[in-house]
């Protein structure tokens, strides 16, 4: 009885629209998108810079100790690609994922590689770089991807206020 009614149209009405867009084919062609974005991710880390570089490059940004224009550049581009993404579909779910794929990618290259503990050294295990990779997404990524939510779907609406209509659905 409480879930019918208002309750019901809300959770099936706007709560959904929010959550997975207006656009449900769009949607998945995000969600699918973002495993490949991942994967590309990797790779480019991998035959580039390697986990080491990147590492020294976030911790130097995070820090401030030594800023750099790559990670800055990284996050503005997964900024304006949430921003894009909520801007034509509005589904936080998919925008979220796309944001977070490159991360993910970027993150799961700690794979195989030599870290120092207080204790000693270890390789990294694909379970615990996978896991890890899971945390920085969520971490890192999550955030970036509500902000670029937010910023498309104000843009959005300032486009639609002024008259423009570009075919996205409403």
């Amino acid at each position: 009885m409480v879930l019918s009614g208002p309750v019901k149209q809300f959770v099936t009405g706007p709560l959904r629209t929010v959550v997975l867009g207006t656009r449900h084919d769009v949607s998945l062609v995000i969600a699918l998108l973002s495993p490949v974005l991942a994967l590309v991710t990797s790779w480019g880390v991998v035959s580039t810079v390697g986990y080491e570089t990147l590492t020294v490059w976030v911790r130097g940004t995070w820090f401030g100790t030594d800023p750099s224009l790559a990670i800055f550049l990284a996050v503005g581009s997964l900024l304006v690609l949430g921003a894009i993404s909520a801007g034509a579909n509005s589904g936080l779910l998919p925008t979220g994922l796309l944001v977070s794929a490159p991360i993910f990618g970027a993150a799961v290259t700690r794979y195989g590689t030599t870290v120092t503990y207080t204790w000693g050294n270890q390789v990294v295990s694909l379970p615990n770089a996978v896991g890890m990779a899971i945390l920085f997404a969520a971490g890192f990524g999550l955030p970036v991807a509500v902000c670029g939510f937010v910023l498309g779907r104000t843009l959005r609406h300032i486009v639609r206020m002024n008259g423009v209509h570009l075919g996205w659905p409403r």
